[in-house]
């Protein structure tokens, strides 16, 4: 009778918790990373101009847009070091607009808009290139390196 309590006990602990494997990046704190679009008198800019990411560790590159014009963010040798988790819009008041998922290689953000993009690099790469390549904004500035270690 001991026997059968002990088991009983036993599978009610296990289907309380789900499985959980310790190196699971889906339960992993998220460290948000703000990059900055927009331009000024001195032309256009990504501030900061230098992004620095560790391998194995979550994050959520928030893109935000304060131009009156559309930008994007394109780092296309990142894109091949990182997993991406998801692309995430939201409406200004919080509510869920679209969750994209897959590989991405590029994301273009409206006037005024944010976007987050989950994403855990996989691998190293010293001073990839991050552009905004709509016509004319590289020229204009909107330039950066991305650090991954």
């Amino acid at each position: 009778m001991n026997r059968l309590i002990l088991t009983a006990a036993a599978v009610a602990a296990v289907a309380a918790s789900p499985a959980v494997a310790e190196g699971d990046l889906t339960r992993a704190d998220v460290q948000k990373v703000t990059l900055e679009m927009g331009s000024d008198d001195n032309g256009m800019y990504f501030k900061p101009d230098h992004l620095e990411f560790e391998t194995g560790k979550a994050y959520a590159l928030v893109l935000t847009n304060v131009d009156d014009i559309k930008h994007e963010f394109a780092a296309h040798e990142m894109t091949e070091k990182i997993f991406t988790r998801k692309v995430e819009i939201e409406t200004a008041g919080g509510e869920l607009v679209a969750e994209i998922k897959g590989s991405i290689e590029e994301v273009e953000v409206g006037p005024h808009q944010t976007v987050e993009w989950f994403f855990v690099p996989v691998q190293s790469g010293e001073d990839l290139e991050m552009s905004c390549e709509i016509p004319g904004h590289r020229e204009s500035g909107m330039v950066g390196t991305v650090t991954l270690r």
